[in-house]
């Protein structure tokens, strides 16, 4: 499950520059938001499409994969930093979720938890228990995706590993 970020380290020979330089060209430039519209509008501009998207700025680096024929603006991405190392450089940082895909499973939870207490002291033991298991499965597919080896092999096919 994608709830705990993943840690991820790749070492390259190359240098710092030569991986974000590398980064830049595969990907689309594109920072996700909290703007849903503006998620869904770049999700349409490239609807027939697979690519990968994020933002290098500095040494940070965001990474997201975008499948062809999905709407998948909240997958899982990765977020880290390059850092120059004597015989090359250093890829570390975390594979997890955008900020947005927490707080809005965090709400569904907590809205069906509120519907099933209310339904609960409105006397429907089975009302409550169907709306636990709707808050459950809704985290479950909220959360879960399997864009992570996207876009792990896309960082490793880029330092050459």
């Amino acid at each position: 499950m994608s709830v705990i970020p993943e840690k991820f380290v790749l070492e390259s020979t190359m240098s710092r520059k030569q991986v974000i330089n590398r980064l830049e060209k595969k990907m689309v430039k594109y920072t996700p938001s909290m703007n849903v519209l503006s998620t869904g509008r770049f999700m349409r501009e490239h609807k027939e499409e697979s690519i990968y998207y994020g933002e290098c700025s500095g040494s940070k680096v965001k990474l997201f994969y975008h499948r062809a024929k999905k709407r998948d603006g909240g997958t899982t991405g990765f977020f880290g930093t390059i850092t120059e190392t004597e015989t090359g450089c250093t890829i570390t940082g975390h594979f997890r979720k955008p900020l947005y895909a927490y707080i809005s499973t965090l709400i569904l939870v907590l809205l069906c938890l509120l519907c099933a207490v209310g339904t609960y002291a409105g006397g429907s033991w089975q009302g409550a228990l169907v709306f636990l298991g709707i808050g459950a499965a809704g985290a479950v597919l909220m959360l879960a995706d399997a864009h992570k080896k996207y876009v792990k092999s896309c960082l490793e096919e880029l330092t050459g590993k």
